[in-house]
């Protein structure tokens, strides 16, 4: 098997994991607000199984081209928690939290298996995952901060 499609099978596997995990806590959560954020959180990550998919099927050019016009490429995420104070009495503030730290220890992962890429291909790969993930922190920073 080519090393390119373990990888993409790899970043499948942990979206589509991701994806349960956020789907079925938006299932069980009371407040509409939080069952909101994390339906929202969940769409995004079905966004990225598609764009997995397709570059499973297509290959991985066009994201490449992507990641070369981005604005972000050396911005790092920002990890700073909502209102800690709130975080044990408002459900909101919690997943907030809770979401930000996830995404960002996906951020994370694949920036260091960009790091020890075995090949330059698979290492671009792995920098435009974390772009995404770069992506969805700034989207649950915009949600969040109307809490």
């Amino acid at each position: 098997m080519d090393p390119l499609d373990e990888m993409l099978d790899l970043a499948f596997t942990l979206t589509n994991s991701s994806f349960k995990y956020y789907d079925k806590a938006a299932k069980k959560a009371k407040m509409l607000e939080v069952k909101a954020l994390l339906t929202v959180i969940a769409e995004s990550e079905t966004n990225l199984l598609i764009k997995l998919r397709h570059m499973m099927i297509t290959g991985i050019v066009d994201e490449l081209e992507e990641l070369k016009k981005a604005d972000d490429r050396d911005e790092l995420p920002d990890e700073t928690p909502f209102d800690p104070s709130r975080a044990k009495s408002d459900p909101r503030i919690y997943v907030c939290n809770k979401t930000l730290k996830k995404e960002i220890r996906g951020y994370t992962f694949f920036l260091t298996l960009a790091a020890r890429a075995n090949t330059t291909l698979v290492s671009r790969l792995f920098e435009y995952l974390a772009h995404l993930k770069m992506r969805q922190i700034k989207r649950i920073r915009r949600i969040c901060s109307t809490f």
